[in-house]
């Protein structure tokens, strides 16, 4: 699988788990996880930085989401007596159904986007962690010229196929649709740090530079 195709792959798995959501739970059950989510918040970083971080995804999520848009598209006042009377009770249940799952993916865009500013600030703190990795990879890997050491096109390749998935992981995690603790995003960055270190000392010289 090439790199593009596995990037790919990963955004495909992003869009069904995005769309998916709401409907393995309805409008009152998204309501709950939203809450959920934002209880774990608080739990991690404290009701300061919890409500920082909710009065930036309120914004992002007010000014940069379709939620208005989507928000017009339920049925409900003069258009549900209209459904009710052109298709009956069967019609009004699938109308119910719809507006269940639009209000369930509107508050899984606003999920979305606190985790998104979550991981924000995690990636803010571990930044050193990934630059000390990358650093220390190239470390490695001149001590292997140095040396005369095997810098392994092989290894190179598995180990993209490890630290790609690795990246996307980020991606994934804004559209879990479990409560996740945000203590997760440490977790991450660890085992992230020392596939990508060795990746970086297999690297191969690009257009015969070292």
């Amino acid at each position: 699988m090439t790199t593009r195709s596995h990037i790919g792959f990963w955004l495909a798995i992003f869009a069904l788990l995005f769309f998916a959501t709401p409907v393995m739970r309805n409008g009152e059950a998204m309501e709950a996880f939203a809450a959920r989510e934002m209880a774990l918040t608080r739990a991690t970083f404290g009701d300061s930085t919890a409500d920082t971080l909710q009065r930036q995804a309120n914004v992002v999520f007010a000014l940069y989401t379709p939620k208005d848009t989507l928000g017009k598209a339920v049925v409900h006042g003069r258009d549900m007596d209209l459904t009710k009377m052109l298709t009956g009770t069967t019609g009004v249940a699938a109308a119910k159904g719809f507006n269940s799952y639009v209000q369930g993916l509107i508050l899984n865009m606003f999920v979305i986007v606190l985790r998104l500013f979550i991981f924000l600030l995690w990636a803010v703190i571990l930044l050193p962690v990934f630059i000390a990795a990358i650093i220390d990879g190239f470390v490695q890997r001149a001590i292997k010229r140095a040396e005369f050491g095997a810098i392994r096109p092989a290894a190179y390749t598995l180990l993209s196929m490890v630290v790609i998935p690795l990246a996307m992981a980020p991606l994934i995690y804004l559209v879990i649709p479990l409560p996740i603790s945000p203590l997760v995003s440490p977790l991450w960055a660890l085992v992230m740090a020392l596939p990508l270190s060795a990746m970086v000392s297999n690297m191969q010289p690009i257009f015969g530079r070292n």
